[in-house]
């Protein structure tokens, strides 16, 4: 069959003086009709030995193994050299050697999929592992699963997130070492394990198939895996809830809500609820669970867990914190006004989380979701124009020092205006803020000459 590969791709291959092939992920998806990847290429020679225009600018990226970047304007290709590594321990070769044998370099590639060489001067697909097969069918496999899965522990993860990402089954001697090698994933990196989870979360994206995210988080949790990622999760798994209010167990429930909710409070989603399973051991009930959720985020997505950013952690915590609030509806307008203000850059998020979440319980359908107060009361501000931040009112520090106001007086007096003029929108006029700033001053200068 025919690979349609960029002009400036075709023209590398038919001139280079050596062979060139297309392999990995950009051969498989194309022959299972998946958007396309990133272009990888392999040859039996090094870079060096390509013949290359000046157009083409060629780094090397990786010495050792011969990996080598080669840019064309905005296209990059990755190419690399026949090899056999060997491996004594770990997820890096403690030997590389180099061959022109396609056959070999075949071998020691994770997955048959993605071992289909494709020739494009001559048009011919080489398949020496049976990956053709493999990609019609569906199916995810090693030919030497111990081995694959033994040099590189994060391929586990890799096996999963693929069958999520393609929509794959994984052949049962390979999940069945998978499973039996996941504790390898102790050696891996905490940032290689992160990018992975990430790359799950939004397994949707990738090629349009519908859940893979939810599936991506049910496999890990099927083959044990998430005892490696987020420990809590395995916690969570067959504690029961209030079966007035939710069908699954928090577990499910937590995947559930992954499903519903939208790529960016995905992550938001896994971590919501999992001090649940720790408040009904210790206390019994669930009450407080997401002051406990927000302390497992803390803890799994900082320095001594998965190494988010402190921006990301932040994002992902106050979510976690804030996502019962005013669950009776109870909340009086003006705290539920001053919550949305105070919360006005996250709020969307934090109503996409909620809703999520309750669709997650089973017990309600998108049908049954109203507008949210938060959404309400977000609008209602904006088309007021009533101020959210200290600096949208009328005055500053600096007018409040031009009165006499003082020190920590003018925080304490910016915000208490910030409250009054959220409320009413109509109060945030510089002369009567003036005003009442100058009464604050004498009000604090008798308060000083009193003391």
């Amino acid at each position: 069959m025919k690979i349609e590969i960029p002009k400036s791709l075709e023209f590398i291959v038919r001139n280079a003086g050596v062979p060139v092939y297309v392999v990995g992920g950009y051969v498989r998806n194309s022959l299972r009709s998946l958007r396309p990847t990133d272009i990888d290429l392999a040859g039996p020679y090094p870079v060096s030995m390509l013949k290359l225009p000046s157009k083409y600018r060629v780094k090397t990226v990786n010495f050792r193994l011969g990996t080598a970047q080669i840019k064309c304007g905005k296209e990059v290709y990755e190419y690399t050299p026949f090899r056999v590594e060997s491996y004594d321990k770990g997820h890096t070769p403690s030997e590389v050697c180099f061959t022109t044998d396609i056959s070999k370099d075949a071998l020691r590639r994770d997955f048959t999929c993605n071992s289909v060489y494709y020739d494009v001067v001559n048009d011919e697909l080489i398949d020496l592992c049976g990956g053709i097969n493999d990609i019609e069918k569906g199916i995810l496999r090693s030919l030497r699963p111990e081995r694959t899965l033994s040099v590189d522990g994060l391929r586990i993860l890799r096996l999963i997130r693929f069958a999520a990402q393609l929509g794959f089954k994984i052949d049962g001697t390979t999940a069945q070492t998978a499973m039996a090698k996941a504790e390898l994933l102790k050696e891996i990196s905490q940032e290689r394990k992160r990018d992975e989870l990430n790359k799950m979360l939004v397994a949707d994206q990738a090629n349009g198939i519908d859940q893979a995210h939810y599936r991506a988080m049910k496999l890990l949790a099927k083959m044990g895996i998430f005892k490696y990622l987020v420990p809590e999760v395995e916690q969570c798994m067959n504690v029961a809830q209030n079966p007035n209010y939710h069908k699954y167990d928090v577990a499910e429930h937590t995947f559930r809500t992954i499903a519903y909710a939208p790529p960016k409070v995905r992550l938001a989603a896994l971590f919501h609820d999992l001090g649940k399973a720790y408040c009904m051991e210790k206390h019994g009930n669930m009450h407080g669970h997401e002051h406990v959720s927000a302390q497992i985020v803390d803890h799994r997505m900082g320095y001594y867990g998965l190494r988010y950013s402190n921006d990301e952690i932040s994002f992902v915590k106050r979510l976690v914190l804030n996502h019962m609030y005013d669950m009776s509806g109870a909340t009086s307008e003006a705290k539920v006004r001053r919550f949305v203000a105070t919360n006005f850059d996250i709020i969307d998020d934090l109503v996409d989380l909620i809703n999520a979440d309750r669709l997650a319980t089973g017990m309600v359908t998108r049908d049954d979701l109203s507008e949210s107060r938060f959404t309400k009361a977000k609008w209602d501000i904006i088309e007021s124009g009533a101020p959210v931040y200290v600096s949208d009112l009328e005055i500053d520090g600096n007018d409040c020092l031009s009165v006499g106001l003082e020190g920590e007086n003018i925080g304490v007096f910016l915000e208490e205006m910030l409250e009054s003029c959220l409320q009413n929108p109509k109060l945030n006029n510089r002369d009567w803020l003036m005003e009442r700033a100058a009464k604050r001053a004498e009000k604090a200068a008798k308060e000083e000459t009193r003391e």
